[in-house]
């Protein structure tokens, strides 16, 4: 393993000479331990989403950080240190592999931390766009209740000359229930009659409300009713007004519940 597999950090970080690139980059055509590493680095630092401008640092940080990291170097770098000639093939082989070993570790180490780089990257990504895709104000969705049909029933005519024609529904809500009435074919009353729904439980008539029909003789309304009553009969009459406390005129629309 030659020498200048120790100069692949350097190369990567833009430290070398103009000279020693070139020999560098002449190495690395011939190196695939350097040219495989080199890849993998290059694949992580492609991918950051940022850019940051270079900062020259202090002129003696390179050298503490260089003394810790090639400490346990020193040793053999001292023993081949006098002699700078070549040596057989063998021998450089059992001498260099303890530099291969340590220059391993060295990239070893970058490369985590250039991945926690480029995660942290793309957490701080995800997060603005979903801060920026979020609205300020965020609206609140109404709660939707779903009604709840307990029974529909036709109201019979009370006398067979009667051609008036009515549906009740009774549908519960979230606290109470509700008696929808859709009536058809309804005459027209005179003056202030309205057609007056009565609730009846044992006989007795309680009032539910009132309404007049469309000119198409069509009528609807819904009335808020306590279901606890335990009402047994719903009847229509038509009534002199709409104050009738008691039914005063006659049925015209009845049904058992």
């Amino acid at each position: 393993m030659s020498e200048q597999c120790n100069h692949l950090i350097d190369y990567v970080n833009g430290q070398l000479t103009d000279t020693e690139t070139k020999e560098f980059e002449a190495h690395l055509s011939t190196c695939s331990i350097c040219e495989e590493e080199l890849n993998e680095i290059r694949a992580l630092t492609d991918d950051l989403g940022f850019d940051v401008d270079p900062i020259e640092p202090p002129p003696d940080m390179k050298e503490r950080v260089l003394s810790a990291a090639f400490a346990e170097k020193a040793p053999v770098e001292s023993q081949s240190a006098d002699v700078q000639k070549p040596i057989a093939s063998g021998s450089t082989t059992n001498k260099q592999e303890p530099h291969g070993l340590k220059r391993k570790k060295k990239v070893n180490w970058l490369i985590p931390t250039m991945a926690a780089a480029l995660f942290l990257s793309l957490i701080g990504n995800i997060y603005t766009v979903s801060q920026l895709g979020e609205p300020d104000d965020v609206a609140i969705e109404p709660s939707i209740t779903v009604d709840s049909l307990v029974q529909r029933l036709n109201l019979q005519p009370a006398a067979e000359t009667i051609p008036f024609q009515a549906t009740a529904s009774f549908v519960n809500k979230d606290h109470y229930q509700q008696l929808v009435v859709e009536a058809a074919q309804l005459s027209q009353p005179e003056d202030t009659q309205v057609y007056q729904v009565w609730l009846l439980k044992d006989g007795e008539p309680y009032r539910a409300g009132t309404f007049t029909p469309a000119e198409d003789g069509s009528g609807i309304s819904t009335f808020d009713i306590d279901p606890e009553m335990g009402y047994d009969t719903i009847a229509i009459t038509i009534e002199p007004d709409e104050t009738s406390e008691t039914p005063e005129g006659d049925i015209v629309l009845v049904e058992e519940l």
